[in-house]
């Protein structure tokens, strides 16, 4: 199938820009061309009575090739008696030194440039890239761990704060990437965020059970070295292990036979600052049992209304990366951009409902390839309870939490697979399902 591309025919003009705006938008409203021509653009600077340059934007499959609607109704009007001849087309790039605001053309009867209502930040924490297999093996790991455990402790005291104190702390501590840091402390049960991801907050102090035949549990939360001491004291500390890569706290491993007792006599004691802790139980399968299928999941998401597509360039994922297209009209991952001003937004886009969604990159970019019907397989070992996802299909990021939980450590790379330990086949029949997944009994994990 041909790739729709946008690109620009100009024309010069004289007379009155609003009129020509007015004239141009009736007509492509009228003979239903929105789909070829989504905006208009004017030269900036007018001065009155001169002649003046306007670009009018084409979505089509051939550069300089103008579609036979419009050559049959919008280009008889007069405002397009004088093309510029010197080019079969402009790209954006050529034209936007010259050229002021895009003027819409799907509402041709409020043409003052429309903001979205939504406070759309440069930086936004859920702007990712995907992040392939790594190999840190010369990396200082044991200085990467302590930084992130000092980094919990000082979060911990805080207690909540916005995304921008968030990337302070991490640049005191020389933290890299704070987005993908913010990702795995919610993903390990340690911090929750807002829906749009300007707030965070620390999750109680809480023991999560990982073996429900034994009484092996992790710390999860807020965290102190004052509580860490007072359950060494306890004696139910069993190990203190280093995230893979060191880039999350230390996972803290727990022998506990009474877990209600031991949350009791923390309460009581009032340790660590006031954090009393929770007994979560086994939040890895609590979560798999009420977590919603995948078109539940995504009705959930932050929807995003008003956004106009013509204000913005556009790139669609293509199952491996984004590429350049024109107006969103399928079904999919996109990426909204702005050149001018460094902005960049990864959205859904529900074709059927006209709707845009925002979300974690990773969970948008597996909804795509849910729609877009991919085969999305996983490996599970029943003997070791390793589960090993392809990095391209990673999971959205409540339901990987599901995964994270289950272990207390965050999946470690192995070629082009993410594999996470201790998971019980029940919590990968569960989620498999739910996410219309196929799994096969595989002895992919050693």
């Amino acid at each position: 199938m041909p790739q729709v591309q946008r690109w620009y025919t100009g024309f010069c003009y004289r007379g009155n820009p609003q009129y020509l705006i007015n004239q141009i938008s009736a007509q492509v409203q009228r003979h239903n061309l929105s789909k070829l021509v989504p905006l208009l653009r004017i030269e900036k600077g007018i001065k009155s009575r001169k002649p003046f340059y306007f670009f009018l934007a084409i979505d089509g499959c051939e550069v300089g090739e103008l579609p036979t609607e419009l050559q049959a109704s919008l280009l008889k009007l007069r405002f397009f008696e004088c093309p510029i001849k010197a080019s079969r087309g402009f790209t954006y790039e050529q034209i936007k030194f010259m050229v002021g605001v895009a003027h819409d053309v799907h509402d041709y009867t409020s043409l003052i440039p429309y903001e979205p209502r939504q406070n759309l930040s440069a930086e936004n924490p859920f702007e990712l890239t995907e992040l392939h297999s790594i190999n840190h093996a010369d990396a200082d790991w044991v200085k990467a761990s302590q930084n992130s455990d000092r980094f919990l402790y000082w979060l911990s005291t805080l207690g909540n704060g916005s995304w921008e104190s968030f990337q302070k702390s991490c640049n005191a501590l020389q933290l890299q990437e704070p987005k993908r840091i913010l990702r795995r402390l919610r993903l390990l049960g340690h911090l929750e965020s807002s829906l749009d991801g300007s707030k965070w907050s620390a999750a109680p102090s809480s023991i999560v059970q990982i073996n429900s035949h034994s009484s092996e549990f992790i710390l999860c939360g807020q965290r102190s070295i004052s509580l860490l001491n007072q359950l060494k004291e306890y004696g139910i500390v069993a190990s203190i292990t280093p995230q893979p890569r060191g880039e999350a706290p230390s996972c803290i491993q727990l022998v506990v036979n009474n877990p209600d007792a031991i949350a009791k006599r923390c309460c009581e004691a009032q340790i660590a600052n006031n954090f009393p802790i929770i007994n979560a139980g086994e939040a890895s399968t609590q979560l798999a049992q009420i977590l919603p299928d995948i078109s539940t999941w995504q009705q959930n998401l932050r929807n995003m209304p008003g956004i106009v597509p013509s204000r913005w360039e556009w790139k669609h994922f293509e199952g491996d990366d984004f590429e350049i297209c024109g107006i969103p009209h399928e079904t999919g991952m996109y990426q909204m951009c702005d050149e001018n001003r460094n902005l960049r937004y990864t959205l859904f886009y529900n074709q059927n409902t006209n709707t845009w969604y925002q979300g974690d990159w990773y969970g948008l970019r597996f909804l795509a390839l849910y729609h877009h019907g991919a085969s999305c397989q996983v490996h599970y070992n029943v003997a070791t309870k390793c589960l090993a996802i392809s990095v391209k299909q990673r999971w959205p990021e409540i339901y990987e939490r599901a995964l994270v939980l289950a272990s207390g450590q965050l999946p470690t790379y192995q070629g082009n697979w993410l594999l996470y330990q201790n998971v019980s086949g029940e919590v990968v029949h569960l989620l498999s399902q739910k996410l219309n997944v196929k799994y096969e009994e595989a002895l992919i994990c050693a």
